[in-house]
């Protein structure tokens, strides 16, 4: 029979071809495995294309396939493809493979385009927010408008706009207000947001701003927080991607105005008598934290920067000092040290991409890719249907307490895709299903939008259950995982879990084999995350308190609570995590850690660009070593 089997799958390995048909060459366990699906198995085991195959060879790897179907089939049969924690990596997996099949390529690449093309300048604007929710009523959206419209008209008129923001905007940070922990006044921005550049604000802001000239006012512009009316107050060419700028900072919060600027004009001496920059950040900065790095804030980007700074910086060369200027933090002084220009498209393709698959841009690609399927497969709907939901969808439904009436059960037909019919009934239950609390919306208005949402979704959810038969190698790569895994949990089911018996045996192995198993170079760090209103520098000043005193962690977070006046939920609230990260492994201790040129042991990295209070403390770099035995069984 071998030598039967032998002869007939030479002849089909030498003499494959791209039309290779569905002939039966071979059935495991009940499984019909295809000639095509036999030979592209052999042709990826076997790199080798110019090798004779001999006997031994195909025998030995028939025997390793058999086996392989083998393994799959029992897997099967014990429901390891049912487990709850099987379906949900080859469903994660599998949505990660498809999501680039879900878009309309040619729209992604013009947003990409657009907003590398908006990366080479940048933006400053302030707006005033008038606040109105995203599904408002009529009445209540064009009441909002108007008032946006006025303000506007007052801005045109000549009335200075920053004032009409501290009064008019509903944007908490346009005006003053008092800071809970300290009860200072922390001044208002008045409207002012700062430089800004593409993809920092949400994109019908942007694009707003990137058609705007210098000067001018906008006409009010929606977005999900309401309608904003923007000025333009500067546009020009980006000097960087990031930057390296060193500061010295006299707080307003720790010295009276008059304190202030005496002492950032003392500090500005010292400069002027040639004292280093990073002597004089020691002695005078209030950021402590950036005094113990030579006054250095590392990797700034545009939008994380006083718009101040950016001021004094453009007209500086590198190396040259500002003079103090004044914000609504205190006075400073600034140097920039270097620029990181922007890279090239190609470079930054991978991160534009992932930046618009989760704002705003990507319900574009979106709505493309649903417009096509809709030709591609046929799209049917009769919009009149909706009339009979409306009538029985009622203002319980704004509070997520209405059910489908148990007399409603009509199953005309609302809209086809292909050969998937989707009905009166079908929709009125996925109203039920996605229901929410929010504010109340005229109701033909809230069920045409739920209806547009709900076709989108069906629609594309139609042409994702295509894409395996639409795309072979799509297929492969997806069953390929499936199967994997699937050979992963039996092996783990027989020979890791039987070997927690057999612990002699696991070690025999282990030990002949550690060597393969061995971690990176890592670093060393304690996390710490505060969940409450941002404050960098009194967190930093706790930190090194703590460590001065060798406290434990856990007396570090007792105090850390007391200093953030945390009485209640502390254990929610202050948390930390201890661990040895792999460059990679994690992206924010790449970003805080192995991002750096150099650390000093036991360095508090704080995260800047975070809305939390989360700092790095980096203790060391732990050199490439063999994992232990319950660290390559993962325990």
């Amino acid at each position: 029979m071998r030598n039967k089997i032998f002869g007939l799958l030479t002849a089909l390995i030498t003499t494959v071809s791209v039309n290779a048909q569905e002939e039966i060459v071979l059935e495991v366990a009940g499984e019909k495995i295809p000639k095509k699906t036999f030979v592209e198995m052999y042709q990826k085991n076997n790199t080798s294309p110019d090798k004779t195959i001999d006997r031994k060879d195909l025998d030995e790897y028939l025997e390793l396939f058999i086996n392989y179907k083998m393994k799959l089939a029992q897997a099967r049969e014990l429901g390891l493809d049912t487990i709850e924690s099987y379906v949900n990596e080859v469903n994660s997996y599998r949505e990660q493979l498809v999501a680039p099949y879900l878009n309309d390529a040619s729209i992604t690449d013009t947003l990409i385009q657009e907003a590398y093309d908006r990366m080479k300048e940048i933006i400053r604007a302030s707006h005033i927010l008038i606040g109105i929710p995203a599904n408002a009523n009529p009445d209540d959206t064009l009441a909002a408008y108007q008032k946006a419209m006025n303000i506007r008209e007052k801005a045109l008129a000549g009335e200075d706009f920053g004032k009409l923001a501290a009064e008019y905007s509903e944007d908490p940070s346009a005006k003053d207000r008092t800071d809970p922990n300290s009860n200072a006044t922390i001044k208002g921005n008045k409207g002012d947001l700062g430089y800004f550049t593409s993809l920092n604000m949400i994109y019908p802001f942007e694009t707003a701003c990137y058609s705007m000239k210098v000067g001018e006012v906008s006409m009010p512009v929606r977005t999900r927080f309401g309608y904003h009316v923007i000025k333009l107050t500067d546009r020009r060419p980006a000097f960087c991607s990031t930057m390296n700028i060193a500061h010295i900072w006299i707080s307003n919060n720790n010295h009276s105005e008059e304190e202030c600027e005496r002492l950032i004009k003392e500090a500005k001496a010292k400069l002027n008598e040639n004292i280093s920059f990073d002597s004089v950040a020691r002695m005078y900065s209030d950021d402590r934290y950036s005094a113990e790095q030579k006054g250095i804030l590392n990797n700034q980007r545009i939008n994380s920067v006083p718009a101040e700074y950016i001021e004094q910086i453009i007209g500086l060369e590198l190396g040259k000092v500002s003079e103090p200027f004044k914000s609504n933090y205190g006075w400073h002084i600034v140097m920039p040290v270097s620029y990181v220009p922007l890279p090239s498209l190609e470079e930054l393709r991978p991160v534009i991409k992932d930046r618009i698959s989760k704002d705003e841009r990507s319900f574009k690609t979106l709505e493309s890719f649903a417009e096509k399927s809709k030709k591609e497969y046929g799209f049917f709907e009769d919009k009149t249907k909706l009339d009979a939901v409306v009538a029985i969808v009622t203002d319980s439904v704004f509070s997520a307490t209405w059910k489908v009436p148990e007399s409603f059960n009509s199953t005309e037909e609302l809209f086809r895709i292909g050969d998937y019919s989707f009905t009166q009934l079908d929709f009125a239950k996925q109203i039920e299903k996605n229901q929410r609390k929010q504010m109340p919306i005229y109701i033909p208005e809230f069920v045409n939008k739920a209806y547009n949402t709900v076709v989108l979704e069906q629609v594309v959810e139609y042409a994702d259950s295509k894409l395996e038969s639409k795309y072979p190698e799509l297929k492969a790569t997806i069953d390929e995982f499936r199967d994997g895994v699937l050979i992963f949990a039996i092996t783990d089911k027989f020979v890791w879990n039987k070997s927690l018996i057999d612990s002699t045996g696991l070690e025999e192995f282990y030990q002949a084999n550690k060597d393969n198993y061995k971690w990176d170079k890592r670093a060393e760090v304690t996390i710490w995350n505060i969940n409450k209103e941002k404050d960098i520098k009194k967190m930093h000043k706790a930190l090194k308190k703590a460590q001065k005193k060798g406290w434990t962690n856990q007396e570090t977070k007792e105090y850390l609570a007391k200093k953030f006046k945390i009485k209640e939920d502390v254990d929610n609230i202050v948390k930390y995590k201890w661990g040895k990260f792999e460059k990679g492994s994690d992206k924010m201790i790449d970003r805080l850690v192995w991002s750096l040129d150099s650390l000093s042991e036991n360095t508090i990295v704080i995260d800047s660009t975070s809305k939390r209070n989360i700092a790095v403390i980096f203790h060391r770099f732990v050199p490439e070593e063999v994992k232990t035995l319950n660290e390559c069984k993962g325990i």
